[in-house]
């Protein structure tokens, strides 16, 4: 078989299976009306504002209620919560973050708006070097692919831009735009219920504190559960 054909093979399987799989009545997408989540994770933390890397322990959590017909209207919220230590300058980072998301879902893929508050502090050896805080707004867009009985694989991506940012000592702060990328796996644990959430997720935003600084990178596998319902 030549590598043409076998390329295109491949491709008529990638589209045929999930295909087969929904006439056999086994993979609906699994989507309650409201649902709660948390997971944890541990994250890589790559900081030009810092210095330095480190590795710790990311919180989640969060609720979803969809709507409409065939649920397809979305509002989500999401909070984030992170501190670093970094072991080889004694910097430290913290972030909290909090996004409201309203999306529309048609089929396998959604769309929406996306707004919110982030607050980052920057301890430099000690010493207060940043406490900043803002509103965001932006957009989310993702798509999940069902599988199996109650199964899922999830794209989900957020771009949120940081506005009127304001540092509590009226230092020369700047945070540019936040993309987060989410790929996630979901398992029903239960038929209705309960579902466990195996994840990695990556994300990136530029900070600057009198001009020192650069690109914040974060990659961090997680797990987690989600609990839902239909009303």
């Amino acid at each position: 078989m030549s590598r043409k054909a076998f390329h295109l093979k491949v491709l008529l399987a990638c589209v045929a299976l999930p295909a087969q799989a929904l006439a056999q009545g086994g993979s609906a997408l699994r989507i309650p009306s409201i649902s709660v989540s948390g997971d944890v994770g541990y994250f890589t933390y790559k900081s030009k504002l810092a210095s330095s890397n480190d590795t710790g322990i990311n919180y989640t959590y969060g609720f979803q209620i969809f709507g409409g017909n065939d649920k397809t209207i979305g509002a989500a919220m999401r909070s984030t919560l992170l501190n670093a230590t970094f072991a080889l300058n004694d910097n430290k980072i913290s972030e909290k973050t909090q996004t409201f998301i309203f999306n529309y879902r048609l089929g396998y893929v959604y769309a929406g708006a996306a707004f919110g508050t982030t607050q980052i502090a920057f301890t430099e050896k000690g010493t207060e070097a940043m406490d900043c805080y803002g509103n965001t707004i932006g957009g989310n867009v993702g798509g999940i692919l069902p599988f199996g009985r109650g199964n899922s694989v999830q794209l989900d991506i957020t771009g949120l831009k940081p506005m009127n940012v304001k540092d509590t000592q009226q230092r020369n702060v700047a945070l540019g735009l936040k993309l987060d990328a989410d790929m996630m796996l979901s398992f029903a644990l239960t038929r209705r219920a309960v579902d466990l959430v195996l994840g990695f997720k990556y994300s990136q935003q530029s900070a600057t504190v009198d001009s020192s600084g650069g690109v914040e990178k974060l990659t961090i596998p997680k797990v987690g559960l989600r609990i839902g319902a239909n009303l």
